[in-house]
């Protein structure tokens, strides 16, 4: 992959699937990242998002960027939503849904910005639109658990925060319930077959 590119390969399940990641950094501190999705069976079920998750020092807790906002947006939930420049809070982000799950996701993101007190931060900017989302507290907390022992009100920003760089993300769906039959429609689905996407990452100051 080169002198300056290190290069990741990983194997999911038993030769279900393979995700490959490939990192070349430049001499001005620009972080390259490559991926590359491919299934190797044809009965896998759908993915649910096709992706990578960083973690990042919890001072980085101002969020700008271009996409659709301001509120969360999901590929059957972003029409509504206008494509511009917006900012905030990263630990804003976060919606409290009645029982902590996926919240606060950007579609058609072209860039992200995340910023510290003194204005000292990272853009990650995609090669074609990208689905971000940038919460302040470890992705963890929003994993399913037995009902009744974790609420949103418990979540609070914590240790460091999450950034979540996707290609696609699957729809909410719930046309018709939360079961089987609730499943977004199939265009808002991940489909089944090889996918790539590339972004870079690289250190930046707030505008002025």
């Amino acid at each position: 992959a080169g002198a300056n590119s290190i290069k990741l390969v990983y194997s999911f399940g038993a030769g279900a699937a393979h995700w490959e990641t490939v990192y070349p950094l430049n001499a001005a501190g620009v972080l390259g990242v490559a991926a590359t999705f491919t299934p190797l069976r044809d009965d896998l079920p759908d993915p649910l998002r096709l992706g990578l998750r960083f973690d990042n020092d919890s001072s980085l807790d101002e969020v700008q960027w271009y996409g659709r906002g301001p509120q969360e947006s999901y590929a059957d939930r972003s029409s509504g939503y206008a494509i511009g420049r917006y900012a905030g809070k990263v630990a804003d982000q976060y919606h409290g849904y009645s029982r902590p799950q996926e919240s606060g996701n950007k579609t058609d993101v072209r860039w992200l910005s995340l910023f510290d007190a003194s204005g000292a931060g990272l853009t990650v900017r995609g090669a074609a639109p990208l689905s971000v989302n940038a919460l302040a507290f470890p992705y963890e907390d929003l994993y399913l658990r037995p009902r009744g022992v974790w609420k949103s009100s418990e979540i609070a920003p914590h240790g460091d925060g999450s950034l979540l760089i996707d290609l696609a993300q699957s729809g909410v769906g719930g046309d018709t319930g939360w079961s089987l039959d609730g499943r977004p429609h199939a265009k808002y689905r991940i489909k089944q077959q090889p996918a790539s996407y590339s972004f870079t990452v690289a250190p930046t100051g707030r505008p002025q």
